[in-house]
């Protein structure tokens, strides 16, 4: 009997680092950093893979037309997660690095943002398309938009954390910091009605590595469970993850 594909794939998840197999670094603040940001990434890749996987199986309209604001509610964390990093982690970064001697230490990373978010964006105004109507939902489509802007998207994703990985000789108790203002502010201007149910659903509690994330006290679970996926609760079938992170089948497979 084979075995039903899952958010593991087709897209790569980044190795957490300092489990087996993966880099690890002697700056412990460096390496804390380089561990949640590889978790995030995690995260962003299994939403990818959830829509990729299921794409083909969505047909009846109303479900179709939950995908759609599933994938946008998924593009627009992306988005968000780089428009933060843009304006805030990266330059904070860049400064604490000039510290340690280190220039231009994220700029690798940030030209490949430009290489995909054109691409992304035109996807998700496909899927408002779609959603609104306007537009045929067709899986074939859908996937080809994806095709064109997924590989570079996540060979960003494992990058920027050899790129962290690689401030060894920086500060790391000031980038833990960073990385936590970053953090806050980012929750602060996202939709947690969609932004927090996404993000946990995607979180595979067994993974190496990601036993312990993401660092939030232990209501928020369920304050998602019970009140931030309530508006939009139809579309969480679509995450490969139960609200407090543990793996299930995807749903559109069964």
């Amino acid at each position: 009997m084979t075995e039903k594909p899952w958010a593991d794939k087709p897209f790569s998840l980044i190795p957490i680092p300092g489990t087996p197999g993966a880099r690890s670094s002697a700056n412990a603040g460096i390496l804390a950093v380089a561990i949640e940001m590889a978790n995030v990434h995690c995260v962003l890749v299994r939403g990818l893979n959830s829509i990729y996987v299921q794409a083909p199986h969505v047909i009846q309209s109303t479900d179709i037309a939950d995908f759609m604001l599933y994938i946008k509610a998924w593009g627009d964390s992306v988005h968000h997660h780089h428009s933060c990093e843009e304006t805030m982690f990266f330059p904070l970064v860049e400064a604490l690095a000039r510290e340690a001697g280190v220039v231009g230490a994220m700029d690798t990373n940030l030209e490949q943002h430009h290489l995909f978010d054109q691409k992304l964006q035109d996807t998700i105004a496909y899927v408002e398309e779609v959603h609104l109507g306007r537009s045929e939902y067709s899986s074939a489509g859908l996937l080809a938009l994806i095709d064109s802007f997924a590989p570079a998207l996540t060979q960003h994703l494992h990058d920027e954390i050899d790129s962290l990985l690689n401030l060894e000789d920086c500060d790391g108790e000031k980038m833990k910091k960073a990385m936590v203002e970053t953090a806050e502010v980012a929750l602060k201007d996202a939709d947690s009605n969609l932004v927090v149910p996404l993000f946990l659903g995607c979180i595979d509690k067994t993974y190496p590595g990601g036993e312990n994330f993401p660092p939030v006290p232990f209501f928020v679970p369920y304050l998602n469970a019970y009140w931030f996926s309530r508006k939009h609760q139809r579309i969480w079938r679509f995450n490969p993850s139960d609200h407090w992170g543990n793996p299930r089948a995807l749903q559109f497979l069964l």
